[in-house]
């Protein structure tokens, strides 16, 4: 077993190092045909607030070759709803429930977490704090989830924040850490000409194989020096992406939007791990 939380009282423990990304497989119930559930450590949830949001207007996505950013607004139909939905689901499920909770303010986050406390099978939390956040609040949001509720508490550090952020919340009693959360950038959101007054740009989340590098930057840099478990996300696509983030340090990853377009990816990744796992115990 692969502990995600050593300093919580009651930890947390997965069967694998491989999970999907927030917002990258649903709620539990979009890819369960598709995927062998059990060969994965945890679902991490699509993020989730205290109260409903909506999407985002307009254009949500521009694609620019193998890479796009997405702008959706985080819709979703709050925590109230969430359970009412698929509290049933998650308890069935053979592997355990992180939820994404998107972090708005500290009242709002504490109800939150006390809400998802107790819940069957959900065994944690990712909080998810905005790029811009600073470290008082990150804090200050850190100690809210924490508060009220009883469950291990995994902060998902925003990729411009982590040399601020990741040594402060480890410090401040963060169970574990994902580095990162997709950075910020633009990309042409039409085909019109350049010179076109019709050509717009969208902001939003990057996606895509650059981001894979950059990653293994940030846990060549950080994963020795953090006294808790990192797990890495960030263009990860093959398992030879796994095996590097592992080799670096990191405890568990996460798979993104590659599955969107290849959701078996996440079943191979995790099943090529085990495969080497058992030969060189084997050896």
């Amino acid at each position: 077993m692969i502990e995600l939380a050593p300093r919580h009282k009651f930890g947390l423990p997965i069967a694998s190092p491989v999970m999907p990304a927030a917002g990258a497989f649903g709620y539990g119930d979009t890819y369960h045909d598709l995927v062998d559930l059990r060969v994965l450590g945890a679902l991490v949830t699509n993020p989730m607030s205290l109260t409903p949001r909506e999407a985002a207007r307009g254009r949500r996505i521009a694609i620019h070759g193998e890479h796009f950013v997405a702008h959706t607004g985080l819709p979703n139909p709050g925590v109230r709803r969430v359970l009412q939905q698929y509290r049933q689901t998650w308890e069935r499920l053979p592997i355990p429930v992180i939820v994404h909770l998107i972090a708005t303010t500290p009242a709002e986050t504490a109800q939150a977490a006390e809400r998802l406390s107790g819940v069957p099978n959900v065994v944690g939390i990712e909080l998810g704090v905005v790029d811009n956040v600073t470290p008082q609040r990150a804090l200050n949001l850190l100690d809210a989830a924490r508060a009220d509720g009883d469950l291990p508490v995994i902060v998902r550090v925003p990729f411009t924040g982590v040399d601020a952020l990741a040594p402060l919340l480890a410090d401040h009693g963060a169970d574990a850490l994902t580095l990162t959360a997709p950075p910020r950038a633009v990309l042409p959101a039409s085909d019109a000409p350049e010179d076109s007054e019709a050509r717009r740009y969208l902001r939003g989340r990057l996606y895509g194989p650059a981001l894979f590098p950059l990653l293994l930057n940030v846990l060549a840099r950080w994963c020795s020096k953090l006294p808790v478990p990192v797990i890495a996300c960030g263009g990860i696509a093959s398992l030879q992406d796994a095996t590097a983030c592992l080799e670096l340090g990191a405890t568990a990853l996460q798979v993104d939007a590659l599955l969107w377009r290849d959701p078996l990816i996440l079943q191979r990744i995790a099943e090529g791990l085990a495969k080497f796992e058992t030969s060189t115990i084997s050896e």
